[in-house]
């Protein structure tokens, strides 16, 4: 059995992003950049008003009141050709350029217009209201990093700048298969020994907002020759598949004798991990496996600590791994595993300090429980008891 790091080091090690492809800016979110993106123009192109107001050279209106001819106006999108010169002002508008012998922006509010004069009554000084030109970006900057996932922001950027194609990080394709003849489909209810296929759903749902182009491909019953055969056609298709149970030593725990049947090289089987254990991490040919074990909560700690990591180094981002925080025990964690634990946690900020609530739960089969986790609580190995106001390493899930 090896430890968590000594896992995700294989997993990281292994695993290659997939490659680029070139897509059209509209279906840009989400996905990850594969260049840097450069800026082709200076922001702002030009001086800029920040104000509705007047144009003016700072030298006329150093003392106030000071009267000036208004020989014209100027609003974004338009522009002003002739020189303002000293006695002159031009009425302006906020976003347009700064005609030409100006230097100066007074607002309206402090000014007084009659006709073809303007009265300013307040002082200026060089440079006030004006936003100067290239003073937010440079023509030639790097303003969006290879590597970087494309939100909003970095779509205002992308649009900015003239991309209207870019080249993106490949999606993994993902293959997702609960193993257990008690499955049985979400719209049926269960009798008997029967449950519901809940974790096909989960994973599907962690992958695609990992990056993925995920599919579910339902379950396998409990047999070699049906489990190999499922594995081998979703190989063909996928580059990876992630199994749900069938994982641990049970005479009927079939996922791994069947990679072994597809002669796949086994990296890992088991790690020192809680919950989650017999998790395991294979290849075949060209398309890697994770084997997860079958208890909801297990699944969802396995696939944030390993599965999570393997997609984000397939789409090709900078740090594949989830963010982890320190955070104030808000109150006592007691766990007697010798294996590092990933527990359940809510989160909240207090006073600009995070901290983080141990859920209940009752087990690695509760995954009512983790329904309310926004963070994993990471207790290590060695430590069997986290006092309350401690800090505790904690695993983000998503934003707090």
């Amino acid at each position: 059995m090896i430890t968590v790091d000594q896992a995700l080091d294989i997993v990281l090690s292994e695993i290659s992003p997939l490659g680029d492809e070139e897509i059209e800016l509209d279906a840009a979110p989400g996905r990850v950049l594969a260049h840097d993106v450069i800026a082709d123009l200076d922001l702002p192109p030009f001086d800029r008003a920040r104000m509705d107001g007047f144009a003016v050279r700072s030298s006329d209106v150093a003392a106030a009141p000071a009267k000036l001819r208004v020989i014209g106006e100027v609003a974004a999108g338009s522009s002003f050709d002739r020189e303002v010169r000293s006695g002159q002002a031009v009425k302006i508008f906020t976003g347009a350029p700064m005609p030409r012998g100006t230097d100066a922006v007074q607002m309206i509010e402090v000014t007084t217009q009659s006709g073809d004069d303007v009265v300013i009554n307040e002082p200026v000084t060089a440079g006030q209201y004006v936003t100067p030109r290239a003073i937010e970006v440079q023509a030639g900057q790097v303003v969006a990093e290879r590597g970087g996932e494309i939100g909003p922001a970095q779509m205002a950027v992308l649009a900015s700048f003239g991309y209207s194609r870019l080249r993106v990080r490949k999606r993994p394709r993902v293959a997702v298969l609960s193993t257990g003849t008690e499955l049985v489909d979400v719209s049926t209810k269960p009798h008997g020994a029967q449950i519901r296929n809940s974790n096909s759903y989960a994973i599907a749902s962690y992958a695609a907002l990992a990056g993925a182009d995920a599919r579910s491909l339902g379950t396998i019953k409990d047999t070699l020759v049906a489990t190999r055969r499922a594995l081998a056609d979703a190989a063909g298709e996928h580059d990876l598949v992630i199994t749900s149970g069938g994982v641990s030593m049970g005479d009927y725990d079939l996922v791994k004798a069947a990679l072994a049947g597809l002669g796949a090289q086994v990296y890992f089987d088991k790690v020192a991990i809680r919950p989650g254990k017999p998790t395991v991490f294979a290849r075949v040919g060209s398309t890697w496996f994770f084997g997860l074990p079958g208890n909801p909560a297990s699944t969802s700690v396995t696939f944030n600590v390993f599965a999570r990591p393997a997609i984000r180094k397939m789409v090709g981002t900078r740090d594949p791994l989830l963010a982890t925080i320190r955070a104030v025990a808000a109150r006592e964690i007691k766990d007697s595993s010798d294996r590092r634990s990933y527990l359940p946690g809510a989160l909240r900020l207090e006073q600009g300090r995070v901290f983080v609530t141990p859920l209940k739960w009752v087990g690695s089969s509760d995954f009512v429980a983790f329904v309310d986790a926004q963070a994993l609580i990471v207790v290590p190995e060695e430590t069997h008891a986290v006092s309350e106001g401690e800090l505790v390493d904690t695993m983000l899930l998503g934003a707090i």
